[in-house]
C-alpha cells in the first residue's frame, strides 16, 4: 500500500488537519474545491474557502512522471519543487505565496501522486491586468522599479523562475508585487546567464506593446542591473532575441490552433 510523505509547518499543521486538508485521498476527491485555472493533464489548480475565512489553494498532480522523465531534477516531484522555491523566496525577501503543506504519495522510492498547498494571497489582479487597466507614468515608474528589485533578488538569490510572465506576478494592497506559479523554478547558488536571459526575455516579451513603453522597459532593465543601458548592450541584445523567438514560437502554436494567453 502507498505511503503519503507530508511535510507541514507546525503553526500550520492542526487547522490543516482540522479542515481535512491533509488527507491526499480526500484531496482528490472532495466535493467544495472550486477549479480556478483549466485543468491540464498533468495538474489541476482548485480552491476552498474554509469557514473562519481562509482561502487555501490546492494544486494536485494526479499522475507524476518517473523521475528519469523530469529535466534533470533534483525534486521529487513538480510539488515538491513549488513548495521549496516558494520556501526560498520567502527566505530571501522575495513576496510570495505562502506554502502550507506538501504531500506526496508514493510506491518505494518513486512519488506516484502529490499535492501542493498555499495560502491565498490578498492579490486580486495580476501585474498584466494592471497593466492593461491603465496607469499614470508616476505609477509605472513605481512598479517599475519594484518588479525590477524583486526580480534582482530573486536570481541573485539563485532562483530562476522559467516561467516570469506579468500574468504570474499578482498586485496587492500598494501595488505590492507577489511572484506566483512557481512550479517549473530552478534554485541553485547562482543562476547562469541564459536562464537570466530566459527570465527578462519573458517579462519583455509578456509587456503588451504599446502598452508598455520602451521608457518602462528602459527604466525596469536600469534599475535591475544598476548600470546605465549603453553598459549592458550585450545583455540588451541577448534579451531582445529572446523575446523576438518566444514571439516567434508563440504565433506558430496559435496557428496551428494551440491557445497561449501569453501572446500581445
Amino acid at each position: 500500500m502507498p505511503d503519503v510523505a507530508t511535510t507541514v509547518a507546525p503553526e500550520d499543521k492542526t487547522w490543516l488537519q482540522a479542515a481535512g486538508l491533509l488527507d491526499l485521498d480526500a484531496l482528490f476527491t472532495r466535493a467544495d474545491l472550486v477549479a480556478v485555472k483549466a485543468k491540464l493533464t498533468d495538474r489541476q489548480t482548485l480552491s476552498v474557502a474554509l469557514p473562519e475565512g481562509r482561502v487555501v489553494f490546492v494544486k494536485r498532480y494526479p499522475k507524476v512522471k518517473p523521475p528519469g522523465m523530469l529535466r534533470r531534477s533534483p525534486f521529487s516531484s513538480p510539488a515538491a519543487r513549488e513548495y521549496e522555491a516558494l520556501r526560498r523566496l520567502a527566505e530571501l525577501g522575495v513576496p510570495t505565496i505562502h506554502p502550507l503543506a506538501l504531500l506526496e504519495e508514493r510506491q518505494g522510492k518513486r512519488v506516484t501522486r502529490a499535492a501542493l498547498l498555499t495560502l491565498g494571497l490578498d492579490a486580486p489582479q495580476t501585474l498584466e491586468q494592471l497593466v492593461l487597466a491603465g496607469l499614470s507614468a508616476r505609477r509605472r515608474q513605481a512598479l517599475a522599479r519594484q518588479l525590477a528589485q524583486v526580480t534582482r533578488r530573486m536570481h541573485d538569490g539563485g532562483v530562476n523562475h522559467r516561467d516570469y510572465y506579468l500574468v504570474h506576478l499578482r498586485v496587492g494592497q500598494s501595488d505590492r508585487l507577489f511572484v506566483t506559479d512557481l512550479n517549473r523554478a530552478d534554485l541553485r547558488r547562482e543562476v547562469p546567464r541564459r536562464w537570466v536571459v530566459k527570465d527578462l526575455a519573458a517579462l519583455q516579451f509578456s509587456a503588451p506593446a504599446g502598452v508598455v513603453t520602451r521608457t518602462d522597459r528602459a527604466r525596469f532593465l536600469g534599475a535591475y542591473t544598476g548600470k546605465p543601458l549603453r553598459a549592458c548592450r550585450s545583455l540588451v541584445k541577448a534579451i531582445l532575441r529572446k523575446a523576438a523567438a518566444m514571439r516567434a514560437n508563440t504565433a506558430r502554436k496559435v496557428a496551428r490552433g494551440e491557445a497561449n494567453y501569453h501572446l500581445r
